[in-house]
């Protein structure tokens, strides 16, 4: 394999893409308790014409770098909201939708651009939640941001927390309504060690009244085992893969009461 870096998507390609080359897909989340879904992420991904469906991380940098990630965040905002109205038109029981908030755009403008996608969709704010990354730098200005997204309804969440350098002060500084746990945060060894660390993850969240998410269930196993230490919805390959919007109503049909019926598209 080579290890020569790969050329930077020129920002013609990426303007290209705006066009009609982005897609979104989207992964199920369950409550614990009542085995329901209880919401969804979505994600972006980029029907290259060469390179086919490509996953964000070859092209995030690249997009930032050219200045155009408030217009990638609008595009991913007004595609998500929309579809969930349209699901909600089918009759379709859709308690909200996630996006991941690219750090560069966390900010005012974001926070219009997303009360600008809930109300040209027909939602409430309440029904948007926005999923802030790692490697989001939560300085002043950024939580003062965070603080009055929430305050106009929007949800706010903790995407991978215990993965990277995340520091528990966070939970307490900003206004979050989810703390998602990572993958590696879940998939650790069912230690008693690793138990205690993740009730102790869960037991922060509570609170300051958020709601927490395992990412990487894939296990009945694993499902039991977070869903006694208090988690309150998992989010993985147990119930559904990653698939497309004309996919999900099928995919809610068949995630069974107790959470378990898995999904393939």
């Amino acid at each position: 394999m080579s290890s020569e870096p790969r050329s930077p998507f020129p920002a013609s390609d990426l303007r290209r893409a705006l066009l009609g080359e982005l897609r979104l897909v989207y992964h199920a989340q369950v409550d614990m308790r009542s085995g329901k879904v209880a919401g969804v992420e979505s994600l972006i991904r980029w029907q290259h014409p060469e390179r086919g469906l490509m996953h964000a991380v070859p092209f995030v940098h690249d997009v930032a770098a050219h200045g155009l990630a408030p217009d990638f965040m609008r595009w991913i905002l007004v595609t998500a909201t929309r579809q969930l109205a349209e699901w909600r038109r089918r009759g379709m029981t859709m308690p909200r939708i996630s996006v991941n908030a690219w750090p560069v755009t966390i900010g005012r403008e974001l926070r219009d651009d997303a009360l600008a996608a809930v109300r040209d969709a027909g939602l409430a704010p309440r029904d948007l939640e926005l999923e802030m990354q790692p490697e989001t730098s939560f300085e002043p200005k950024t939580l003062d941001a965070l603080r009055e997204m929430r305050a106009s309804g929007l949800r706010i969440a903790l995407d991978d927390f215990g993965d990277g350098d995340l520091r528990y002060l966070w939970l307490r500084e900003a206004p979050f309504d989810t703390v998602k746990l990572g993958v590696s945060f879940v998939l650790r060894s069912a230690t008693a060690f690793d138990d205690a660390v993740i009730a102790a993850a869960v037991a922060l969240a509570k609170t300051i009244g958020a709601v927490t998410v395992a990412e990487g269930v894939e296990t009945v196993a694993t499902r039991d085992r977070v869903r006694a230490l208090g988690v309150d919805i998992g989010q993985g390959f147990l119930w559904a893969r990653m698939i497309s919007g004309d996919q999900v109503p099928a995919a809610v049909a068949r995630i069974g009461i107790d959470g378990v019926t898995a999904v393939t598209p």
